[in-house]
């Protein structure tokens, strides 16, 4: 070390300095090395894993509802679209005239807004309720043909 201190003059801080800030440098770089040899050499067994995991959803899926089918989980579905949109009738009739918000109908019925906007797109659909854009936002009133058929289903208006 007597030559390195006689040529060049480099204080004892700095070497310290120096050496402390490269070796937590040099232990990132030993454990990213190892990580990437070690997941070269386990690159088939990942695979073998993913694919359990993948099977093992698969099967939990299955046995969560074994009774059920698929016909019957979409005739719930179909079942829960009509009680939507019968309630949003409802609440279109008792309103009148004045029209209904999205933001109120599904504050309401207490169902997301994703919901009852699919309700109201299925009577639109149906021509029983039309939608107008207004300042206020988009308002949904009652056709004359919904009207008529709220009548005959006995929903009705105050």
């Amino acid at each position: 070390m007597s030559f390195l201190t006689d040529t060049v003059a480099i204080p004892v801080w700095l070497l310290i300095l120096i050496i402390g800030g490269l070796i937590p440098l040099m232990i990132k770089l030993y454990k990213l090395f190892m990580t990437v040899k070690a997941g070269k050499r386990n690159e088939v067994s990942r695979e073998e894993r993913d694919q359990r995991v993948i099977m093992k959803l698969r099967s939990l899926r299955k046995s969560a509802s074994p009774s059920r089918t698929v016909a019957d989980v979409s005739k719930d579905k179909s079942r829960e679209k009509k009680i939507d949109m019968v309630h949003v009738l409802k609440i279109m009739a008792a309103e009148g005239d004045k029209g209904v918000l999205l933001k109120t109908v599904s504050d309401r019925l207490d169902i997301s807004n994703s919901k009852a906007e699919q309700a109201l797109l299925e009577l639109s659909n149906k021509t029983l309720i039309e939608e107008v854009v207004g300042v206020s936002g988009t308002k949904y009133y009652l056709t004359g043909i919904g009207k008529k058929y709220c009548l005959k289903k006995g929903i009705k208006s105050s």
